[in-house]
């Protein structure tokens, strides 16, 4: 971590690998969001869509692996501290894994700028829909763009 509480790209790309690789047997389906998603230059934190296999304790496995500490847990998202790195847990379902895993790669600001937009054409933007990245960019007449390059 550097001065300003982010770090670089590629140590954040390194935890979220070590991530992916102690949860994968646990998930039917994980995969990394946000800022690393996006491939910006700092990140702040490590953000993981999945999808748990039944009666796995994810959190549970973070816990006793790598003495994560919950730092606030709802049925949707988890906020793990792992040595001093935020670490988000979003839970979905295969009908909204494409959804959710949009939401939570795009910036603050572009999610808000979504939903305004959403909003005028009379639609909802959540990150539990039922639509592809390409579909959500399609609905909201936005060009696609790869998560890194978005803002």
């Amino acid at each position: 971590m550097n001065r300003r509480g982010t770090m670089w790209l590629s140590e954040g790309q390194r935890i979220a690998n070590a991530l992916l690789k102690l949860l994968d047997p646990l998930c039917e389906r994980i995969t990394v969001a946000g800022s690393i998603r996006r491939q910006t230059p700092e990140v702040r934190d490590v953000d993981l869509v999945l999808i748990p296999k039944p009666l796995t304790d994810i959190v549970g496995t973070l816990q006793r692996s790598l003495g994560a500490k919950v730092v606030k847990q709802g049925s949707k998202v988890v906020n793990l501290l792992i040595d001093g790195v935020g670490v988000d847990l979003n839970y979905a379902n295969w009908d909204n894994f494409s959804a959710l895993l949009f939401f939570r790669t795009e910036s603050e600001a572009h999610n808000t700028r979504l939903a305004a937009k959403a909003r005028r054409m009379g639609l909802r933007f959540s990150p539990y829909g039922v639509f592809t990245e390409e579909g959500t960019f399609r609905v909201l007449e936005e060009a696609f763009r790869a998560p890194e390059e978005r803002e």
